[in-house]
């Protein structure tokens, strides 16, 4: 028998070398479907994640370099180099993230480009598959803004004003500029009004304000995508989100 597997773990012949991986392997699953079917240079082939990862990346406008991502010559900002990292070593696509930055880098905040995939973080939000992202917006019964009551929030409205009149000191926590949030300041903002989805371009973020455990944030513009019920919180845990047909990848 040309290899063993005990549920656990996965032993195999290859190479002359006798390799094996465990369940805490990130491509454990795909290394047992190759390793079963036979094709050892498949499952052989997984098991070195480093490789992994540079053939995922390979050509985009990624590269590793040691344990960091770099992208377009900059060291990709901690959580967002590590999220690009599992996601490839897990064997999905890094398209959506690559995306995602190439619109990050076109922001010229240094600050709002390396505190903007933390928020996401902290908020459990998705990216869409052109590397924007959704959040969450309360606004009155008639989709106005609850500062003003005059801004138009209605769905499939573009809502924009001038980069310059929002407000880019984040320990200035309720200043101007068009707001989003995570899920769970959203839903208990302005809770006699409605909560709409937001489609933000990470290059229109300005200021991810210092209160609240960073769950909201300030942009010059934003999309709104849909009313939802205030008690639907589906984009929260959500990696990925393919707008077109409104179906999460995973």
């Amino acid at each position: 028998m040309a290899h063993i597997y005990t549920g656990k773990n996965i032993s195999f012949q290859h190479g002359g070398k006798f390799l094996q991986a465990g369940t805490n392997h990130a491509r454990f699953n795909d290394i047992v479907t190759a390793a079963l079917a036979g094709d050892y240079d498949t499952a052989a082939s997984l098991l070195d994640l480093k490789k992994v990862v540079q053939g995922a990346i390979s050509g985009s406008d990624m590269t590793l370099k040691g344990s960091d991502v770099v992208f377009k010559g900059r060291v990709v900002p901690g959580i967002l180099g590590q999220r690009i990292l599992e996601l490839v070593k897990h064997g999905h696509s890094a398209a959506p993230l690559q995306n995602f930055l190439s619109n990050l880098w076109e922001n010229p905040s240094f600050r709002a480009t390396n505190e903007l995939y933390d928020f996401l973080e902290v908020a459990n939000l998705p990216i869409t598959e052109d590397g924007f992202f959704l959040a969450y917006k309360s606004v009155t019964n008639d989709f106005k803004d609850h500062h003003t009551g005059k801004m138009d929030n209605s769905v499939g409205t573009l809502v924009e004003m001038p980069r310059n009149g929002v407000d880019e000191d984040k320990d200035r926590t309720c200043s101007a500029g068009l707001h989003f949030a995570a899920y769970g300041y959203a839903s208990k903002f302005g809770a006699s009004g409605k909560l709409v989805v937001v489609k933000v371009n990470p290059k229109d973020v300005v200021a991810i304000p210092s209160d609240y455990n960073n769950e909201k944030g300030r942009a010059c513009a934003y999309t709104i995508l849909e009313e939802i019920d205030r008690t639907d919180n589906c984009l929260t845990g959500k990696t990925f989100v393919d707008t077109g047909t409104r179906k999460f990848s995973f």
